[in-house]
């Protein structure tokens, strides 16, 4: 139907790439072997990235899709804070192409890449009927999680036996958000192949001129990724519900109860102590089924954006709760 080579180049992470690969006999090795043509278009992409220079697309297929894969491993060689701006760039880059598609094509990439459940259905609302989009609850509250604002809220939403009403905007919104996640998960799968040649190539390239990298004092037992969010919590900034849902699992671990990280929440410009009291008890295993959630893995927090410049002791590390500084305890979960 809507599936070409054409609508791969735009979103390469639609089901029948592999297929697609198949059929071109796509060789990654042979790329990186013969370091052709394809090979140094995604080195001079990479810099661009890291320069945030303005991108050039292969209007070839074939080609546009070849570059990205290659690009994508180099992404992947070089670190989580270039991972992460590879996946900031190419999932708004996917937005706004998906914001100039027709409807049918959009609810096709939707079906394809966020559930295969996805209706159109008109519903009432405000006294007139109106055309939204069905999407699994759960589905939505996978990535939804990540995001800011009251909007997003279950409580601003229309919802109906497990199905969650959306408009289209919204439905690109969580297209662009799996994208990063999937992008950023590509990336931690590929980074483990090292091909010596080709970190020869990339070792030019860095990202600290460009003001991307936040700045992080490593001291203390506390791994970077809760360091901040603890930092940004005294200084009262907004935390998203990953964030503060991270925070709580790893504080429950280091030994804080209930009332400590309540007080601790009150600095939030939107505390409300019932609601936060509620949601610290559930994640504690005291409330509804009584389930004790653990710490995200490094993984998760990379996914959710959370993952900052890693210290010398995140080194080789999978799990928040597996940092520590030399001499000091290593915390584990209870």
């Amino acid at each position: 139907m809507i599936s070409n080579s054409y609508l791969l180049a735009d979103y390469p992470f639609l089901r029948n790439l592999s297929k697609y690969l198949e059929e071109i006999h796509f060789d990654f090795e042979e790329i990186i072997k013969t370091k052709n043509q394809i090979y140094w278009k995604a080195i001079e992409r990479i810099k661009k990235y890291a320069e945030n220079e303005k991108i050039e697309y292969e209007e070839d297929p074939y080609e546009e899709i070849s570059i990205f894969l290659v690009s994508l491993y180099f992404a992947s060689q070089l670190g989580s804070i270039f991972i992460r701006k590879f996946a900031d760039i190419e999932s708004k880059r996917c937005s706004k192409k998906l914001n100039n598609e027709k409807f049918e094509t959009i609810i096709y990439i939707a079906r394809d890449f966020l559930s295969e459940k996805i209706t159109i259905e008109r519903i009432k609302k405000d006294f007139e009927e109106i055309q939204l989009i069905s999407l699994p609850l759960t589905e939505y509250l996978k990535y939804a999680s990540h995001f800011s604002g009251y909007k997003w809220s279950l409580a601003f939403k229309e919802i109906d036996k497990g199905k969650i009403f959306l408009d289209v905007k919204e439905i690109i919104r969580l297209i662009e958000e799996k994208y990063r996640q999937w992008l950023i998960i590509k990336c931690e799968e590929l980074s483990t192949i090292v091909y010596p040649e080709v970190i020869e190539d990339l070792k030019d390239i860095k990202l600290e001129k460009q003001g991307f990298i936040k700045e992080v004092k490593y001291e203390g037992e506390d791994p970077p990724c809760m360091r901040i969010l603890l930092q940004d919590l005294k200084e009262g900034k907004k935390l998203s519900h990953m964030e503060r849902f991270a925070l709580v699992t790893y504080l429950r671990v280091r030994g804080w109860n209930v009332e400590d990280i309540v007080n601790l929440f009150r600095t939030l410009p939107d505390f409300k102590e019932d609601i936060t009291r509620y949601q610290i008890e559930h994640i504690f295993g005291l409330r509804g089924g009584r389930k004790v959630y653990s710490v995200p893995s490094c993984l998760t927090m990379k996914v959710a954006n959370l993952c900052f410049p890693e210290s010398p002791y995140c080194d080789n590390i999978k799990h928040p709760l597996q940092f520590k500084q030399k001499g000091k305890r290593k915390w584990r979960q209870k």
